[in-house]
């Protein structure tokens, strides 16, 4: 498979510094699109009273409105990548889901700011698949861990910068007189929001063109065909104990994470706290809990490598479960927020781990020619599971219980419990994945995408 070459380098003659510069880049866009992500959990409870809104439809637009594209757009995505320029698929993305987030501004009713959130999962949709492809062909399969830690760091520096800096950037908006869009009228504080912090996403998007293509790397005699879209579905359904553990250890992680989506809820509701008191405790929970997580994971991970571990990095994953799951149980139930706060710190830190540990193990049993499209699938699992069994039954369980608090808690067991024994019992099939990737590798994929 050969096609006309961008200005490329392989990998080995690739500077080091330049590779770090692409994964620090890329996680920037990782930090963006989670201020974009979260940004309406800050504003609840603006946006519920302006557009008269129930907890289950504000979890829609919290989850489902968000999801529904980014899940199910993914995996064409991720087959557009294994072809074509990830670069400009990635700036494509960063431009749309920016605008989409700005149009939220415009919204007047459930539905438009539902369409709205709509598009900016489907500009997100784009982000992962074209970085996890992009930094696996940039770095060897023994530096990759180091470099994934960084790039899913960005999950937990965009989620703070959006509670901690968020939180005060709304609370400043409100002393500020309506702003005025030509032919729109007056926004709310809640809209101007939405429209100042989709702009800083346009120059990303211009950044992102920036990017040399790196070959292709990593090509499996095993895989042979399956870089069409059919070809990748069958290569994962045939090692679906190995993909499915990785699968379900990560849908605790979207699935709890989705939690924070509801703090700021939790914490008015609960203990009268003020939106920007919770998004800075929020926001530098994130911060310190966040890169100590992602620290330990590299750390666990590479011990775990140094070992001999073939199951080093999902052993990591498994660990950070542990540690999130009686957290994430206990914080709800806390009898003041500080505990709460207190037991928050331990539950991101797990989660923290976990995190960048997904990606890293997907790389190790997913082969070149197919893993966008493999990234693509383990984001819309991971994602279906998040977006669907995170905040929409938090909110149905808040209008039915009239408490937010035993519904976070409840979720917490119900999801943590089951995925704690699975993915313990699916360490032995992942790895013989592992070391059956590595004895049919046979070189790198000489092959560039068409378009520049």
């Amino acid at each position: 498979m050969t096609s006309a070459a961008l200005p490329a380098a392989p990998v080995a003659k690739i500077d080091m510094r330049y590779a770090w510069a692409v994964v620090g880049l890329l996680t920037l866009a990782q930090v963006v699109s989670y201020i974009d992500r979260f940004l309406p959990s800050l504003l609840i409870g603006p946006i519920k009273a302006d557009l008269h809104l129930s907890d289950f439809q504000i979890g829609l637009i919290l989850g489902p409105a968000f999801g529904f594209f980014y899940v199910f757009v993914g995996i064409p995505i991720g087959w557009l990548a294994d072809r074509w320029s990830r670069r400009t698929i990635l700036s494509v993305g960063v431009t749309f889901w920016s605008l989409m987030t700005a149009a939220g501004a415009l919204a007047r009713s459930f539905g438009a700011l539902f369409g709205a959130r709509l598009g900016v999962g489907l500009g997100e949709a784009c982000l992962s698949p074209c970085a996890v492809s992009l930094i696996s062909d940039y770095f060897p399969r023994a530096k990759r861990a180091r470099a994934f830690s960084v790039y899913m760091a960005g999950t937990f520096i965009g989620a703070g910068t959006a509670f901690l800096v968020g939180g005060l950037f709304v609370q400043y908006l409100g002393t500020l007189p309506p702003f005025v869009l030509p032919g729109g009228g007056a926004l709310k504080t809640w809209q101007t929001a939405f429209l100042v912090i989709g702009a800083p996403g346009l120059v990303l998007a211009l950044l992102m063109l920036l990017i040399r293509e790196p070959k292709r790397s990593e090509y499996s005699r095993g895989a042979v065909g399956a870089a069409s879209l059919l070809g990748a579905a069958g290569y994962i359904a045939k090692r679906w104990r190995a993909f499915g553990a990785l699968f379900l250890g990560s849908s605790f992680v979207t699935v709890t994470g989705a939690f924070s989506t509801w703090n700021v809820a939790l914490f008015q509701r609960t203990w009268d706290w003020s939106v920007r008191d919770v998004g800075v405790a929020i926001g530098l929970l994130y911060f310190t809990a966040g890169p100590l997580g992602t620290v330990l994971s590299l750390v666990l991970s590479n011990r775990g490598i140094a070992k001999g571990r073939k199951d080093a990095t999902l052993r990591t994953l498994l660990t950070g479960i542990a540690i999130a799951f009686p957290a994430y149980v206990l914080y709800p139930q806390m009898p003041s927020a500080p505990l709460s706060i207190f037991c928050l710190f331990f539950a991101f830190v797990g989660q923290a781990i976990a995190t960048a540990s997904g990606p890293a193990s997907l790389a190790l049993i997913a082969p070149g020619e197919l893993r966008s499209q493999a990234t693509a699938v383990y984001f819309l699992v991971i994602s279906v599971a998040g977006q669907l069994l995170g905040p929409p039954p938090l909110g149905w369980m808040s209008d039915v219980l009239g408490n937010i608090r035993h519904a976070i808690s409840i979720e917490a067991i119900v999801v943590g419990l089951p995925v704690l024994v699975l993915l313990s019992l699916g360490l032995r099939r992942y790895r013989d994945e592992v070391a059956a990737l590595e004895d049919c590798i046979v070189g790198t994929v000489d092959q560039a995408p068409a378009h520049g």
